[in-house]
């Protein structure tokens, strides 16, 4: 945590974390793991959906290997202030998920290095959505943001530009910077 909050977001960032400690804005649970990931977004969103965050207008999901560009961030929130319209912005992909044909299967979704949206979003976001079994967390936020906000034709889907998100790897003329390697990683 210490290396984001000596960023430019440092100020703005509000950590999910497993347990209380300095930093931390929204503590979810004591035993996540890569398979619980799925509740730990739950979690999130509800935190979000609380009064605590209604004055913001945009959140950012990154994964603790990336980093967002700061005027990328600032030129999506320029170009989205304001929205009438659920904003989800991402690298949306699809999957099939037999397991659940009526909820998951197909759903649009952002990757889980980065995805932003906005809080008329956050606000139709279904927390009560339900599914078989454990899966992708970033799958269930799209099923969360699908089945609360009325389907994909009511939501707007921006892609996100690579270009401004490094993930695992920051590479950016003379600076190269390994952001996945921490020895229990």
């Amino acid at each position: 945590m210490q290396f984001y909050q000596n960023t430019w977001f440092g100020d703005y960032i509000h950590p999910v974390c497993d347990w209380d400690e300095p930093g931390c804005k929204i503590v979810c649970n004591r035993t996540s793991t890569y398979e619980t990931l799925d509740k730990k977004t739950f979690c999130f969103s509800r935190a979000l959906k609380t009064e605590s965050y209604k004055d913001k207008e945009f959140f950012i999901k990154l994964d603790d290997d990336s980093l967002v560009d700061k005027k990328y961030v600032l030129r999506l929130m320029r170009n989205n202030t304001g929205s009438d319209k659920p904003v989800y912005i991402s690298d949306h992909t699809r999957l099939r998920d037999n397991g659940n044909p009526d909820t998951l299967d197909r759903v649009l979704y952002g990757n889980g290095k980065f995805y932003m949206f906005n809080h008329v979003l956050v606000d139709c976001l279904n927390t009560d959505f339900e599914y078989n079994g454990s899966r992708n967390e970033d799958l269930v936020f799209g099923g969360m943001v699908n089945s609360g906000c009325g389907g994909e034709q009511n939501i707007l889907f921006i892609q996100e530009d690579d270009d401004y998100i490094w993930h695992k790897k920051y590479k950016n003329k003379n600076k190269y910077i390994d952001l996945a390697f921490i020895k229990n990683h």
